[in-house]
C-alpha cells in the first residue's frame, strides 16, 4: 500500500458537492495508483456512485461490497483479515470520513493533518477478487 493524503475536505472548501476526497485517496493507496488516476464518488450521485465504483474496479479484476456495522451486525465487531475501506463518524460532525484498515485497525487516514478526534465505523467496503483463485493473495 502508498499511503496518499486527501487533497480537498467536506464542508464550504469542497469543488462541488460537499464532499472530501478522502474515499479517493484510500482507493489510490490501496491500488498504488496516482490520485487523479482514482475512482472519485464526488462526480456521481448518491443512487449511482456505488454502481459506477464497481464498474471501474472491473480493471483491476475487483469488485466492492459494503457491509454497514452496527450494533445487530457481527460481521463488522469481528476484524476480517485484509485491507479494506471503513467508512467513519465523529460524534462532533455529521461528514463521514474514509480511512483504510486492515483487519480493525486503521493504517491509514489521509487526512494530511491529525484530526485528534476519535472514530466510530459506520460500515467496510470490502474489496473481493472478480477470479476466485487469486483470494489468497489479497491477504
Amino acid at each position: 500500500m502508498k499511503k496518499i493524503k486527501q487533497t480537498f475536505f467536506g464542508g464550504s472548501d469542497t469543488p462541488k458537492n460537499g464532499d472530501g476526497n478522502c474515499f479517493q485517496a484510500c482507493v489510490a493507496s490501496i491500488l498504488e495508483i496516482p490520485l487523479e488516476g482514482s475512482f472519485n464518488h464526488g462526480v456521481f450521485s448518491d443512487d449511482e456512485w456505488f454502481e459506477k465504483f464497481n464498474d471501474w474496479l472491473k480493471q483491476y479484476g475487483l469488485a466492492s461490497i459494503f457491509i454497514e456495522c452496527g450494533p445487530d451486525n457481527p460481521m463488522c465487531s469481528t476484524p476480517l483479515r485484509g485491507i479494506h475501506i471503513a467508512e467513519m463518524e465523529t460524534k462532533e460532525s455529521s461528514l463521514k470520513h474514509a480511512v483504510v484498515i486492515d483487519s480493525d485497525k486503521i493504517i491509514h487516514d489521509p487526512m494530511p493533518y491529525p484530526s485528534g478526534k476519535e472514530y466510530t465505523c459506520c460500515g467496510i467496503y470490502f474489496f473481493v477478487p472478480l477470479d476466485p483463485r487469486i483470494c489468497r493473495a489479497l491477504v
